[in-house]
């Protein structure tokens, strides 16, 4: 089988195991929910103090929210012995990641980028500031889950995995936070966006050349 048919069936069973285990959209949706809707309570009804603090609050329970899936991306096939299989095949291990990463960021970032502009409207938030977001958390979830992948192929099957995960994980994510909150408070302040949305897109970019490759990697100094 040709490279492309291998990593369009890996692709299509991520997309059918993410269908069916309806948790895997379904906790990070309403941990998402339950970090937008409780800022309003803590910090009061005012309009302007609810926008002023909106869209970071937003960005961050994205971010926060997509990586509740890292652990899944190697855990259950080292669990199931299909991990084994996927490092004894004569493809490159980075592609099969990333048709992985692909269908994982497809699936869920779509849910997220539904819910953000939904959850703006917690915060009185504009819509063309709560389409923005959507845009951004978009780019954002991607990015997060290549730079994830490596933690989670490092740390695949350890105990305690999650917790290092985020340790290893949110550090690197600062500049995809800068950039795309930046995008949505450039709207907020009525100034074009096109710097942050573009900075955000390269840096999408360079993850998605380097961290499958770093994430093949990882994976087999682990299973060694």
């Amino acid at each position: 089988m040709s490279l492309r048919t291998v990593a369009g069936a890996v692709f299509r069973r991520e997309m059918q195991l993410f269908a069916r285990r309806k948790s895997d959209w379904a906790n990070p949706i309403v941990f998402f929910l339950i970090v937008c809707s409780l800022f309003p309570f803590a910090v009061g009804s005012e309009s302007e103090k609810l926008k002023l603090i909106g869209i970071g609050v937003i960005f961050v329970g994205a971010l926060l929210s997509a990586m509740l899936s890292l652990p899944r991306l190697f855990d259950d096939d080292a669990r199931d012995g299909s991990l084994e299989l996927m490092l004894a095949s004569s493809e490159p291990l980075a592609v099969l990641i990333l048709a992985r990463i692909t269908a994982l960021s497809l699936g869920l970032g779509a849910a997220l980028t539904i819910a953000a502009p939904v959850f703006a409207l917690f915060y009185a938030l504009p819509f063309a500031v709560a389409g923005m977001l959507a845009l951004s958390v978009a780019m954002a979830v991607p990015t997060l889950l290549l730079i994830g992948a490596i933690a989670a192929a490092l740390l695949v099957s350890a105990r305690g995995g999650a917790i290092l995960t985020a340790v290893l994980v949110l550090p690197l994510t600062i500049p995809t936070l800068i950039f795309g909150a930046g995008a949505a408070l450039k709207v907020f302040y009525g100034e074009p966006p096109a710097a942050e949305l573009a900075l955000q897109g390269a840096f999408l970019l360079l993850a998605l050349a380097l961290c499958p490759l770093a994430a093949a990697a990882a994976l087999k100094i682990s299973t060694d």
